[in-house]
């Protein structure tokens, strides 16, 4: 067992408890969400004692070079002295222009910063209720295209934050964000590579900004985007993307829906596991960006990479649920 020093206390951790864990379970109200490493939200730094290095995994080189780490991930093999960051101070205000229902469950949210909000098409931010509540978003918007940052927001039932989002936050209200974080984007240099964009729900968010910036970049390879829902209902941007395809001669749409007596294409009741191994033929040619339910994606994933593609041309972006 281990310890760590915290607010001037000692505090034993059991075998193989997390820092997170620990100081819930003594009554600190730490800023978390995914509980998964993912969403950084619950930030902290050690200003005595070894981090582990997997508690700093997809932190910039300066933010470890200062001893900060996640508290969810970290599992301290040697005593820590560690304090909270004040997340207040990383926030940035932003401003409602754009709030509006575009399927059953899905808010189409735009915002804008005053400031200059700096990200790739594709990553994702926090938007946080209260002090110690926030949740992840992905961003549909292309920095050089757009003068807002758009998010596809999914009601959760009993939803804290998206419930919020979607019935009490309105067009003029303000809120507070943090910077943009995620490996999840384009990256160019490869003109004529192929890519394979595949996801389900609002994991469809960062795909489009994807695409869009591949598009905007000059992009010429094939591009293949495969959405995946339960029933037609729930292809909140078809029509967006059938007009995408056609505007764009190697830009390709599918749609994979689960429930449906009758579909046309580019719709198809075939899962989405099978649609991306019939797209990506031969999948050692193709880079590859996942997003949704994480288990949806981590088992696009294995099956890509058993038909041929390499780890390092396969972006995930799983969408992990904190539960509201």
């Amino acid at each position: 067992m281990s310890h760590i020093i915290f607010d001037d206390k000692r505090i034993e951790l059991d075998e193989g408890q997390t820092v997170l864990s620990a100081l819930l379970d003594n009554g600190y109200e730490i800023p978390n969400s995914c509980r998964a490493g993912a969403c950084q939200s619950c930030m902290m730094q050690a200003v005595e004692g070894e981090v582990p290095d997997n508690a700093q995994q997809g932190l910039k080189d300066t933010h470890k070079a200062q001893g900060f780490f996640l508290a969810c991930s970290c599992t301290p093999v040697t005593p820590l002295q560690i304090t909270p960051l004040n997340s207040a101070d990383s926030r940035i205000a932003a401003t409602v222009t754009k709030h509006n229902v575009i399927s059953t469950d899905i808010l189409r949210l735009r915002i804008k910063t005053e400031q200059t909000f700096n990200y790739r098409a594709g990553q994702f931010i926090n938007i946080w209720k209260d002090d110690n509540l926030s949740r992840s978003y992905s961003l549909a918007s292309v920095a050089e295209l757009d003068d807002f940052l758009e998010l596809h927001i999914r009601r959760i039932e009993d939803g804290n934050v998206s419930s919020w989002l979607h019935d009490e936050i309105k067009t003029g209200d303000n809120l507070q964000i943090q910077d943009a974080t995620g490996d999840c984007f384009y990256m160019p240099g490869t003109p004529g590579e192929k890519l394979l964009l595949a996801g389900t729900g609002t994991g469809l968010a960062p795909l489009i900004g994807i695409a869009r910036d591949a598009l905007q970049q000059n992009h010429s390879g094939e591009i293949h985007l495969i959405h995946g829902a339960k029933q037609i209902d729930d292809l909140y941007m078809h029509q967006s993307l059938i007009d995408m395809s056609q505007q764009f001669i190697n830009f390709h749409y599918h749609a994979s829906v689960l429930q449906a007596d009758k579909v046309v294409k580019p719709v198809s009741t075939d899962s989405i596991d099978k649609m991306i191994l019939e797209v990506a033929t031969e999948a050692s040619e193709w880079k590859s960006y996942l997003c949704g339910d994480v288990d949806i994606v981590n088992t696009l994933k294995k099956k890509l990479f058993l038909a041929g593609a390499s780890m390092r041309n396969i972006y995930t972006d799983p969408f992990i649920s904190a539960g509201s």
